[in-house]
């Protein structure tokens, strides 16, 4: 006849398998746990990196911005006095003497003179 009866080695065996499926079932837990916090991590990263890129753009718009503004004045500036010199049609003082030299020594060279 057999007897329903565990033996004490058969229980010993029991035991350990449980040990091993509970051990098993608290590694999967792990595992899912760190997943789920490395997926937050990731997450995390991927929100400070949008951030600092968004930092950064607002800062380059600003500061090209400032830049434009610092031309168009330098440009108004430069077109300003471009105006003015344009507008300058009075010779200095030594101005007629050197121009006709000037005239002379082209003429000289053009015509083969000596100058």
């Amino acid at each position: 006849m057999s007897s329903n009866k565990a033996t004490p080695s058969q229980t010993a065996v029991d035991t350990a398998i449980e040990q091993v499926l509970r051990a098993e079932a608290a590694a999967r837990e792990s595992i899912a746990a760190a997943r789920a916090q490395a997926a937050q991590i990731a997450e995390q990263s991927r929100s400070a990196a949008r951030a600092t890129a968004d930092r950064a753009q607002r800062r380059i718009r600003r500061l090209r911005a400032a830049v434009e503004t610092r031309v168009a004045g330098e440009v108004v500036a430069l077109d300003a006095e471009a105006r003015a010199l344009a507008d300058d049609d009075t010779l200095g003082d030594d101005e007629p003497a050197r121009l006709a030299h000037a005239v002379e020594s082209l003429a000289a060279q053009l015509t083969g003179a000596a100058p």
